[in-house]
């Protein structure tokens, strides 16, 4: 049923709690005298009855939630939607990079390996080149780098809650560097809802890959923020730091649907050490490490399609096994995102 709120509205104005209120002034309530005085402020405290019941019977049909969708199954598939959230921008004289740069060998490669669902080349700097470039932005208009991981983590959260998962669908996440941690931030954020903080009521990740991320931070000789002039977002990812201590507070966190983690690091990687970028304490259920030998550097984890490489894998963190025939990091998260419980 339609409800008109006109002659709520009339005349008013609006009241610190949110409802609408008939505009009673001083002026006014100083003519009535008598039975007319009865009678107007009867009336008047009629219409704030009707307007207060109206608008509360509002709010308890609106805060009645819609259904929410049956986390769809876990199943091996290469048609998923993928999220590719890139790492931090490091040149102190650029305001953004290309994403289309970032992910060109990555996508590319998935594409011949008969990946058939959308990527997501998600931006976060003003700067960051539009689309077709980078798919989507979540800081088109704050961007820079002093805004909070944290806070990108909502962000992306939402995106994929309104395009994904109110609709009953799943994706798959895929982070290089700080872009890790950032995924972390999203699904860690919607599983614990802390007090208020904004964040969807549910989100559906069926796979998370990080590459290089430093999920015990960077050591603040190696993270030389005094490039950056101590940027939010460099001074976070330095160990120790109150994001890292909260990222770490649980282990890998899950969504509604359950989600395979995989970590996929280097030994020879400059930036992350091995056991900030695969760790064995967080719950992942996959572990990759390249051997030094290999010598593959913190950007080449994005970039690397052909093998074979000599790597060390623990599955579920059992123990770890030395094969000199492993894939390539991006072959290896192609794996990580096909299968739905195992490589």
């Amino acid at each position: 049923m339609a409800i008109d709120f006109g002659s709520c509205q009339q005349r008013s104005r609006a009241s610190p709690t949110g409802w609408v209120m008939p505009d009673v002034g001083s002026h006014q309530l100083g003519i009535f005298k008598g039975e007319n005085m009865k009678r107007r402020l009867a009336k008047i405290c009629t219409a704030v009855a009707l307007c207060l019941g109206m608008v509360l019977g509002l709010g308890a049909l609106s805060s009645v939630a819609a259904p929410r969708p049956t986390p769809p199954s876990n199943n091996d598939s290469s048609n998923e939607t993928v999220y590719l959230v890139k790492g931090f921008n490091s040149n102190p004289f650029s305001t953004g990079v290309s994403c289309q740069d970032r992910w060109n060998p990555f996508i590319p490669a998935m594409r011949s390996w008969g990946w058939t669902g959308n990527f997501i080349k998600v931006g976060f700097y003003t700067g960051d080149a539009e689309k077709p470039d980078c798919d989507i932005n979540l800081a088109e208009r704050d961007g820079t780098r002093d805004l909070s991981l944290k806070e990108l983590g909502r962000r992306l959260a939402w995106n994929i809650h309104l395009n994904y998962s109110r609709q009953g669908k799943s994706v798959d996440l895929v982070g290089h560097s700080m872009g890790g941690l950032i995924v972390r931030a999203a699904l860690l954020g919607v599983e614990r809802h802390q007090p208020g903080d904004d964040w969807p009521p549910y989100i559906y990740v069926e796979d998370a890959v990080t590459l290089g991320t430093p999920h015990y931070g960077i050591s603040s000789s190696k993270a030389n923020c005094i490039q950056v002039l101590w940027a939010r977002q460099c001074r976070e990812m330095v160990e120790g730091s109150r994001f890292v201590y909260w990222l770490n507070s649980t282990g890998v966190p899950q969504s509604r649907q359950r989600t395979d983690w995989t970590f996929i690091g280097s030994n020879a990687d400059e930036l992350v050490s091995r056991n900030s970028a695969t760790p064995t304490t967080e719950g992942a259920q996959h572990l990759v490490r390249y051997a030094a030998s290999m010598r593959i550097r913190h950007s080449q984890l994005r970039i690397l399609t052909r093998g074979p490489k000599t790597l060390y894998y623990s599955p579920r963190r059992i123990r770890w096994t030395l094969t000199t025939n492993g894939d390539a990091p991006v072959r290896e998260a192609n794996k990580a995102l096909y299968w739905a419980s195992k490589r």
